[in-house]
Formats: structure tokens, C-alpha cells, sequence
């Protein structure tokens, strides 16, 4: 129960904060703000995430008649 707490309060403050930064409009669209906050703080992990549905849905663009090639480099 502690951690379910301390880990919506941090979910909570990062997309307050965020809503405060970007003066989105009133009242506060919280998955919209939510959205921000993670493409602000975990950039990669957007990424990362996006790659893997390009990768899931490899087979229906194929099967659609469309080839998707990427790779990915270490930086």
C-alpha cells in the first residue's frame, strides 16, 4: 500500500508539474498532461515503446503489401 502511495503522488506531481510548465487550458486535462510529462521525462522509453509496436504490426503491413525496415544503433 506504501508504494502503490509514494508512487502516485510521484505520477501525480510530475504531471502537475508539467500541466504548471506548459499552461495547458483550464481545467486541467490530465492525460493529456500525463502524456507530456512522459515524452518530457522518459523520452527513451516513448521511443522504445513505439518501436515495439512498429515491430508488432510488422505482419499486417506486410500483409498490406508495405516492407518497414529499421535498426537501431547504440549511442
Amino acid at each position: 500500500m506504501y508504494r502503490w502511495l509514494i508512487l502516485s503522488l510521484t505520477a501525480y506531481l510530475l504531471a502537475h508539474w508539467t500541466y504548471l510548465e506548459t499552461q495547458l487550458p483550464l481545467p486541467p486535462d490530465w492525460g493529456e498532461a500525463a502524456q507530456t510529462a512522459r515524452e518530457t521525462f522518459f523520452p527513451q522509453i516513448v521511443v522504445s515503446f513505439l518501436l515495439l509496436d512498429i515491430e508488432r504490426l510488422i505482419p499486417l503491413a506486410r500483409s498490406c503489401g508495405f516492407d518497414i525496415y529499421f535498426s537501431r544503433c547504440k549511442m
